[in-house]
């Protein structure tokens, strides 16, 4: 095995690896025989079909496959050989290749910069009041309501009102010519603002059932829907039922069918606390990050490009993941990640850098996991997995380098804890940022 290694910046390194004759030919041998182990080939007995046939039905197969043996196994053995630790797996770009003569590849990777942390004793947190208010547990419960709400068609009128819940087909038209984005038909929509985009709703007032209702609205060049942005959209609107909804009684009985609940006074308290709860745990979240922040402000580092781009594209995936269960089309995720990417980017190299801030907090204060926390945080996450997904979450913890990543989340976290509990409340001028 050849090895070059260049340094292309500070953390940045290339090895070039190119793999023996000799040994490529090992592996080949090695590969074709297995298969003749397990292959059965028509006219020749088991484990007795010739290596010429084999190479023909199942050439580009052994190739592929020994290529992939090949450069994890030389990759992994040049990084031992050179004491060269990856914060990334490294990149591979295939140089030359022409089995059984040659392989040569390129590794191409980052290495973890070290951080010593300094001034990150003593800051200091301000403590958020957190009050809960009566109209606060009122709008939760008018939301529970909502839910449950049941519709009811509507007699002796036939114009629809604000706040209807109609069955609706409607569709944008630009110059006469139907707009492909802008179309719902047999649609239930609620006639309101805060449930229909684009003056949707402003076009739905006073429709009639069974007439054709049309307007006419005009959107601005940097309208944020670009399939409507700088158009003139003639909309054409059918009402064909007409709904009101029906919110279920505000009494004890209500409150009973929300769970292990006897009275409206009981729900009331759980929704109070509830709300409390969920309160306090985003001051918590937003205490840490403004901690982050000002020991991130004293401590400049060297972020590895590679744990930018590992970040980026976790936080683009996350994204299309919740625009897609937000019922949006495969085509406007695409659009709404790309047009996100560079905030994307500048958010995945903050995110970045607090990673490693934290993992050096770790080192520096020597925060442990024990393997008794680990264990008990898998079986909390087997048991939020629930029955269906227990078998793939077990396969994946079975695995050492998963157990292992989750360990060093750990330590990130309790390094977190850490930091926070020491910060001490308001009374000083350093103080770290709220985010807002």
């Amino acid at each position: 095995m050849n090895v070059n290694i260049e340094e292309n910046s500070a953390l940045r390194r290339k090895l070039t690896i190119e793999v023996e004759p000799d040994e490529i030919k090992r592996e080949l041998d090695k590969t074709y025989n297995e298969l003749r182990r397990g292959v059965v080939l028509k006219g020749f007995r088991p484990g007795h079909a010739p290596r010429n046939l084999l190479e023909k039905f199942f050439g580009d197969q052994v190739r592929s496959e020994v290529i992939q043996k090949l450069v994890k196994e030389y990759t992994d053995k040049a990084l031992e050989e050179h004491n060269l630790k990856p914060i990334v797996e490294p990149e591979i770009i295939n140089e030359e290749t022409n089995l059984p003569a040659t392989l040569k590849f390129s590794a191409v990777f980052d290495l973890k910069p070290e951080v010593v942390l300094k001034d990150y004793q003593g800051l200091k947190v301000p403590e958020e009041t957190i009050a809960i208010t009566d109209k606060d547990v009122d709008d939760t419960i008018e939301r529970l309501r909502e839910r449950q709400a049941s519709l009811k068609k509507v007699e002796g009128r036939d114009v629809v009102e604000e706040g209807d819940v109609a069955v609706v087909t409607i569709e944008g038209f630009e110059d006469g010519k139907p707009l492909s984005e802008a179309k719902s038909e047999n649609r239930l929509l609620e006639i309101s603002k805060k449930s229909l985009a684009h003056g949707i709703d402003e076009v739905l007032i006073g429709a009639k059932v069974g007439e054709e209702n049309r307007k006419v609205r005009t959107y601005g060049a940097d309208y944020e829907q670009k399939e409507l942005a700088g158009k003139t959209v003639e909309w054409r609107a059918n009402v064909k039922e007409i709904y009101k909804k029906e919110l279920p009684p505000l009494d004890d009985d209500f409150a009973k069918d929300q769970g292990d609940l006897q009275s409206l006074a009981e729900l009331r308290d759980r929704v109070r606390s509830d709300l409390l709860t969920h309160a306090k745990s985003e001051a918590d979240s937003r205490a840490r990050a403004g901690l982050l922040d000002l020991v991130l402000d004293r401590n400049k580092i060297d972020v590895p490009e590679s744990l930018v781009t590992r970040e980026q594209r976790t936080m683009e995936s996350e994204l299309a993941s919740t625009l897609r269960q937000a019922g949006m089309p495969e085509e406007q995720v695409t659009e709404r990640v790309q047009s996100a990417a560079e905030d994307i980017k500048t958010r995945a190299h903050k995110r970045a850098a607090g990673s490693l801030i934290l993992e050096a907090l770790a080192d520096q204060e020597k925060v442990e996991v024990t393997d008794d926390e680990l264990a008990e945080r898998i079986g909390a996450i087997m048991r939020q997995a629930g029955t269906k997904n227990r078998e793939r979450f077990s396969e994946f913890y079975g695995q050492e380098q998963n157990r292992e990543g989750l360990r060093q989340t750990m330590r990130r976290e309790k390094a977190m804890d850490e930091l926070l509990t020491r910060a001490k409340v308001s009374g000083d001028p350093e103080v770290a940022p709220q985010q807002t």
